[in-house]
């Protein structure tokens, strides 16, 4: 083995396993960067669907005054309405923008069920929509409970809102386990949301009828009353196992002194007196005016515990990033240092050496180098001798080179020269008989018909003899012009001896190849040359075809037999017409 090999061998495997762990170190801490990125998104996402929810649970409010509207309905409500369905169909948006990620499984599902959630709304609102088309008398008959199946199905959008919550933020708290604590709880403070919400929502008919409560009612009052204080220890829990720290405990504790301080007994209070048919003592409005504040609290405290998790997600986000920032640096530096002895070494004597040898390998391979490729020749030492002999070396090449272009050139000139008629630059006879037998082939292989033509020049005898052969040869190149116009691409046409010439057209049915002779037979009979010392010479022409089938293709001399007779008919016919092998077709004047 050479040594410049051996050197670029051991010098390029020691740089590879550097590269290899530099690239390993890096490819792990961008894993740990793309992980902690995707659980920060999931986290995002999964909030967007907690505001989604509280959208979609905070539409019911203004649905059950319109639900319940007198005769005839009050337009201020129904704007209201309009108002929140814009904001939660807002809402839905942003969460769906952001869930639109095909390449994350957990995020094309959370997606499904935010899909699957936007028909419910769709089909809930058209029924608020056709509950409030109804008479007063309709929406308020006791034994149907019309208005209550809307505000159920409302309660079915949140929740397969909060299944997709749950969705992204499992996969938020399997990429980070230590915020399970305060993913969970901001999870806990939008079902209790959602739980505060249903129970203002069991009071808001009765309250704008002013009727008792209802069997339904007096059933889902308690189970939901159960289940906020259920998520109010759960939530608490949490706090006191993850150690919260000022702002979450503040949190809490306004949510205390607000909602179930204030909110949660002003409900059970009302809920006795609907329980004993006593006057509630607030209508509708009212109701909301006091209930609904205090629920914010909740919403701040679901706030605040994400945010405690995403600034810790965002803490987790920047160290990583900062380890794959340090670790390509560090390796780069390596890497640098590295090539940079490298370099030093292998510019003075392997780089010329290569650039010599190689240079050399091209020109004694016979290949052209350019002078981009040349090694410089300015060294006084002996690489400087070995790139001064590559460029002599080059420039012998080049010169002998130019040589056999030229050559070649010349070849190829002779060559069109025995090929090309050099008075109508068609091909001659020998040209075409050559390129005739690849065209008869190629009919063989698709089972092409093929026809000949061969037409000759009228009386050109008596056009040399009377007006010299100057004249003659304007009309042969005339007749050569007009053919060239005729044929389509793929025929071919040549000039064949004196005044006769030949088409071979190969996919030409017998009708077609008639055709094409009386287009330029007529042509030709409209074409005129003016002599300069002599009357105007009328061009004709007489032609013979002969065509063969695909089933039975005979050789070119035995088409050029038949195009022969074919002509022979048509010359003692009269001359100017087409003749076809198989039988005289007059087409034309004699």
């Amino acid at each position: 083995m050479r040594l410049s090999r051996l050197f670029l061998l051991t010098t390029g495997l020691l740089l590879a396993l550097v590269s290899a762990l530099l690239l390993r170190s890096i490819w792990a801490d961008r894993a740990e960067v793309q992980a902690a990125e995707q659980g920060l998104r999931a986290m995002q996402r999964a909030y967007l669907g907690m505001k989604a929810a509280e959208k979609a649970s905070a539409e019911r409010g203004p649905t059950i005054p319109v639900l319940t509207d007198a005769e005839p309905p009050d337009p201020a409500r129904r704007q209201r309405l309009d108002e929140f369905r814009r904001t939660t169909d807002a809402a839905f948006d942003e969460a769906d923008a952001a869930w639109n990620d095909p390449d994350d499984v957990t995020a094309v599902a959370a997606r499904a069920q935010l899909a699957q959630a936007r028909r419910e709304l769709v089909r809930a609102r058209a029924e608020v929509d056709r509950v409030a088309a109804l008479s007063q008398v309709q929406r308020s008959a006791p034994d149907q409970r019309i208005t209550r199946r809307p505000i159920d199905l409302m309660f079915g959008v949140v929740d397969t809102l909060l299944g997709a919550v749950t969705t992204q933020s499992a996969a938020a708290e399997a990429i980070y386990p230590e915020l399970a604590m305060p993913l969970v709880g901001a999870r806990y403070a939008a079902e209790l949301r959602e739980y505060a919400g249903r129970l203002g929502s069991q009071f808001t008919v009765p309250l704008a009828t002013q009727q008792p409560l209802g069997r339904e009612e007096q059933r889902e009052i308690p189970l939901l009353m159960g289940r906020i204080e259920q998520l109010r220890r759960l939530i608490n829990l949490q706090a006191r196992a993850s150690h919260a720290d000022a702002s979450l405990q503040a949190a809490i504790r306004a949510m205390e002194a607000s909602y179930f301080a204030e909110g949660l007994p002003f409900v059970r209070a009302l809920a006795e007196r609907g329980l004993n048919g006593e006057a509630y003592g607030h209508d509708a409005v009212a109701f909301v005016a006091r209930y609904v504040p205090p629920m914010k609290s909740i919403v701040e405290l679901r706030d605040t515990l994400f945010a405690a998790a995403r600034d810790q997600a965002g803490e987790r986000v920047a160290l990583a990033r900062q380890r794959v920032a340090i670790n390509a640096a560090l390796g780069g530096a390596v890497l640098c240092i590295e090539l940079t002895v490298f370099l030093l070494i292998r510019h003075r004597v392997l780089l010329p050496l290569l650039r010599g040898t190689r240079a050399l390998r091209t020109v004694m391979g016979g290949r052209e180098l350019p002078d981009s490729r040349l090694p410089a020749a300015t060294r006084r030492d002996e690489i400087g001798d070995l790139q001064r002999a590559v460029a002599a070396l080059r420039d012998a090449m080049l010169r002998s080179r130019a040589l056999e272009l030229e050559r070649e050139r010349l070849i190829e000139q002779l060559r069109v020269a025995s090929d090309t008629d050099f008075l109508t630059g068609l091909p001659n006879r020998r040209a075409f008989v050559e390129r005739a037998a690849g065209l008869l082939a190629q009919a063989r292989r698709h089972g092409w018909a093929v026809a000949l033509v061969v037409f000759d020049l009228d009386h050109f005898k008596h056009v040399n003899d009377l007006h010299g052969h100057p004249v003659g040869d304007a009309v042969l190149r005339a007749t050569a012009e007009l053919a060239r116009s005729e044929v389509r691409d793929g025929e071919l046409l040549a000039r064949h001896g004196g005044e006769e010439f030949v088409i071979l057209a190969a996919d030409c049915r017998p009708d077609e190849a008639v055709r094409l002779a009386e287009r330029l037979r007529a042509k030709l009979a409209g074409t005129t040359i003016t002599p300069p010392d002599g009357p105007t010479l009328q061009l004709t022409a007489s032609f013979g075809i002969a065509c063969a089938e695909p089933r039975n293709l005979i050789d070119l001399d035995g088409l050029f037999r038949e195009a022969d007779r074919a002509l022979y008919a048509a010359k003692a016919e009269g001359r100017n017409r087409v003749c076809r092998n198989d039988a005289p077709i007059r087409l034309g004047a004699g």
